[in-house]
Parts: C-alpha cells; structure tokens; sequence
C-alpha cells in the first residue's frame, strides 16, 4: 500500500470548499500510512508543491505524534515557512521534541520578524539553550537585552515617528512607504527633537486634514507611555480604555524605541489569561494538554497531595463526631451540600479577587474596611437567602419522608450553610489579597489554600452548629 501511496497524487483542498472534507479524509489516511512506513521520500514528494498554509491545515488535522513525524520529514526550507504560519501555541508543542541544532537551522530560514515571534513561542528553558545561537540575530538579541515579560521583550521596533512640523501629506508619504515593512500603521507617534514622543494620532485622521496641516494640530497630547522595562501585564492595562491600539516604548531617558502593537498585545492578554487559569486550578503555567505523563505527574501531583492533606483533616473532624452522626445519621446526608455551597462561595470571591489584583481592578483609595464590609454584607445575604431556602426545603420534605426533628435539622444546616459560606467568602476574598502582599502569586495558591480551608472549616462548623441546635 505505501508504494502504491507513494506514486499517488495527493492534493490538499482548503476550508470553504465543499467538496473538500472527503477528498482531504483520503490525503489524509494515505499520507498517514506513509509517514508510519518512515517513507520520508514519498512524503515529500507528496506535500512538496503545497502551499504552506495547506500543510499547516494538514499538521493540525493530523493525531500530534504523526504530526510531528510529518514535520521532522519536512525539508528545512519548507519546515521554516510551515513553523512561520503556525499559531504560536502549536510552535511550541511541534517543536518541543526537536534538537536545538534542529530549531536553530529552522529560526534562520525565516524572516527576523517570524525568527522573533517563533523564538518568544518557545519554552524559556528551550529559549535559554537555543539564545547563544541566536545572537546574530539583532531583534532576537534585543529582545534578550530586556527582562522577561517586560514592554522591552515583546516590542517591535519599526514604527512610523514624525516631527510636529511635519504636514498631513508628508505623513501619508511615510506611511505609504512604511507599509511594506511594517504592514498596516495603527498608530503615527508625534516626537520632539530629543525623539520623545510627545503626541499620537490615528492614520484615519489624515483622511479629514488638508495636506498642509501641521501634525502638532492632529495629535493629542494624551496618551499611555510605558517604558522598556515595564511589566507586559502593565502595559496591557496603560492602553485599556484609552482608545489607542499600539502603544510606544520609551527607554530610561523617555527616548522612543519601539511599540506594542496589537497582535503583541492580544497575545500578552490571551497568555496570561491561560497562565491563571492554570494557576487557579493548581497546575504549572508551563503545563500543556500535550504533556507526557511524567510532566503530568509532575506538574499536578504536588497540588493533589496539598489538597489530600486538608481532606484527611476534614476527615479526621468527622470522625471526632462519631457519637454525633451515630444518633442522627441523617446529618451525614449533608455535608456534600454545605461543603459544596462552601466551595463555591469560597471560589467565587477570590476568582474577583484574584482578577482585581491581575487587571488592576482594585480602586486605590479603597480602605480594606470597606471591601471587609461590603464582603461581609454580600455573604451574610447570599447564606441567608440560601439558608432559609435549605430550611423550606427539608421542612418539605419532612411532610414526604420520616425525618426525625424537622424543625431543628432545618435550623442546624441553615445556620451551618449562613455560616460557612460567609466565611469561606471573607477567606476567599481575602487570601489572594495577603498572598500578594507576601509575594506569592496568589492565582497559583488561591485555589488549592481554599478549598483546603473550606473543608477544614466548613466541617468543623458544621458539626459545632449540629451540636447547638440539633441535640
């Protein structure tokens, strides 16, 4: 069959045309008894005259393992251009068993522009071996000079910059000739003589301006400036709101040298949107749905036996109160629910904690008293409404089912349910808080220090309530 495969003429049809899903399924299974036969020849043939996109659309069709082995059989001019167009999460997890010297050939047959983008994709310890490489690489280079995760790091340094005096036609020239090399302008920096911006103005505002209007009369004066060093999550909350899509970089001296542009900031947002839910679900910002199980083990076991340790605990107060659950079993029947409604209430406030502290959404001159108090109010009021509903519940239910003292097993567990949810509300908003000040990272302890806290406390108060209103 692999020969046979071999002469075949296999033929990619992009997305949109309807004829293409069943055609692409026989590329597809012919191409895939070829790359497990190891005929790297026939494969090559077979994919050699394809677009890089169409062998992109391939990869990702493909089970990862084949996926890669397809790539690795992949001469290197057309592995360069195929890694340039993938998406920079699967850059990552094609490339990650590959030899530096490998990604290294790879990285040089692209632009500077892809060679960049292609190396911030990779892991830092991948990046840490494959830099001394690199270095003849002047954006690359660059990029290393600054800190991890600043402005500096991620900034590109071509830009349209112009004097005040400068009119609306000499702009539209320079945009005109920057088009080739930048691509689309979203943003013109106006600078002084020093070269420090002073003012900014939307290309689309040359299109109302008569061609001998000064720049000083179309910029405003009012716009986010970051500086190289700082933080990447920084920068993303300088430009919120302010209508700008880039924004320029300055160095020590307030001199402009480069911009975040918006893929660049699309980017920051999405990956540090993933850097905290993993966090906040007790797992390494590094983790991957493509890790081995070795790094699964790795990354997850640790949180796991954190959480096993508060659970044994809860345990253990459960079995304290043997005597208790021995003359009313029934109250055995409730603790999911208490536990659960604790949990929730625990995750929700420090998920808003925890993005507050992420996206600057705390107002400054807030006192703590105050967000004490309005958390302290919100969680008295959600327990009590779903108290009272718990209690209507079992006080039904006592008129289907033999329930022994109705009356004060709706009272034992509404007070339980009012009471552990208001403090697994105040923890929950509260921790994150305390972590930070400390400095841990309080979307990587949040999650697994609440529900630990939750189930210690949320036991422990149950069975205290039990025992004042239920025997």
């Amino acid at each position: 069959m692999a020969k046979a495969d071999a002469k075949a003429s296999f033929k990619w049809v992009p997305d949109g045309e309807r004829t293409g899903g069943e055609a692409n399924r026989e590329t597809i299974k012919g191409l895939r008894r070829l790359i497990r036969d190891g005929d790297r020849k026939a494969v090559q043939r077979a994919v050699g005259n394809w677009t890089p996109e169409n062998i992109v659309d391939l990869l990702v069709s493909l089970p990862l393992k084949a996926a890669r082995r397809l790539f690795d059989m992949l001469p290197s001019r057309i592995s360069s251009r195929v890694l340039a167009e993938l998406r920079p999460q699967y850059q990552a997890v094609i490339t990650q068993e590959k030899t530096i010297g490998r990604l290294r050939d790879l990285i040089q047959g692209m632009s500077p522009e892809d060679a960049f983008e292609t190396f911030q994709s990779l892991p830092d310890d991948v990046q840490d071996r494959l830099a001394p490489d690199l270095k003849n690489f002047d954006r690359i280079q660059q990029s290393l000079a600054f800190d991890k995760e600043s402005a500096g790091e991620i900034m590109q340094k071509r830009l349209v910059a112009l004097q005040p005096d400068k009119t609306a036609a000499e702009a539209v020239a320079a945009i005109q000739g920057a088009a080739d090399i930048i691509g689309s302008v979203d943003t013109v920096f106006v600078i002084d003589d020093g070269n420090r911006p002073i003012g900014v103005f939307k290309p689309r505002a040359l299109l109302l301006a008569a061609p001998e209007t000064p720049l000083s009369e179309l910029s405003t004066e009012e716009f986010p400036v970051v500086s190289a060093n700082t933080d990447q999550e920084e920068a993303v909350r300088a430009i919120e709101g302010s209508g700008f899509k880039s924004i320029p970089v300055v160095d020590q001296d307030g001199r402009l040298i480069g911009q975040i542009t918006p893929k660049m900031l699309g980017r920051v947002i999405a990956e540090e949107a993933a850097e905290d839910i993993l966090k906040f679900g007790g797992v390494a910002e590094d983790a991957r749905a493509t890790d081995s199980v070795p790094r699964i083990v790795r990354n997850r076991l640790p949180w796991l036996l954190a959480g096993l340790i508060g659970a044994t605990l809860a345990a253990l107060i459960i079995g304290s109160f043997e005597d208790e659950l021995e003359k009313a079993a029934i109250l055995a029947a409730f603790i999911p629910v208490v536990m659960s409604m604790a949990g929730n209430s625990g995750l929700q406030a420090s998920a808003v904690s925890v993005q507050a502290l992420a996206m600057g959404g705390s107002w400054p001159g807030d006192r703590l008293i105050f967000r004490f108090a309005r958390e302290l109010s919100g969680a008295l009021l959600n327990g009590a409404i779903a108290g009272a509903i718990l209690a209507s519940l079992i006080l039904l239910g006592s008129t289907v089912f033999d329930l022994d003292n109705p009356v004060r097993l709706a009272l034992a567990t509404s007070f339980s349910l009012l009471s552990v949810t208001t403090i697994a509300a105040i923890v929950g908003a509260f921790v994150p808080l305390g972590l930070n000040r400390i400095g841990i990272d309080p979307a990587a302890a949040t999650g697994v220090f609440i529900t630990t806290s939750n189930d210690v406390l949320g036991v422990l108060v149950y069975f205290l309530m039990a025992s004042a209103f239920y025997f």
